[in-house]
């Protein structure tokens, strides 16, 4: 079973950053690690963010508000996605229910 929690270091290696980058992002409210025992752990939603975050930010030169508005936005469409093709589903099975075509 995979693990669902990391720790910063593994988290640093994952991600390829330092950090410092990891503890701007917290104080920044831009991801959020829980505590365990006395040790802050990642849960791999926020390894993500992380990972996004620093594409965002050191390689497009977003600044760190941006890259929060950017991470809101893409979660918000993610979840969207799964409930938008049940959507279009039903409206297409709807649809050819209630468009009998005559012979």
């Amino acid at each position: 079973m995979a693990r669902k929690y990391l720790r910063i270091a593994e988290v640093i290696e994952i991600c390829g950053v330092d950090e410092e980058f990891i503890l701007r992002l917290e104080q920044e409210n831009v991801i959020y690690p829980i505590i365990r025992r006395r040790r802050k752990l990642y849960p791999l939603d926020q390894v993500d963010r992380v990972r996004v975050a620093h594409l965002l930010i050191e390689e497009m030169g977003v600044n760190v508000e941006g890259a929060e508005v950017t991470l809101h936005m893409r979660e918000q469409m993610i979840a969207i996605t799964p409930r938008r093709r049940a959507e279009d589903f039903q409206r297409t099975s709807d649809k050819g229910r209630s468009d009998p075509r005559p012979i």
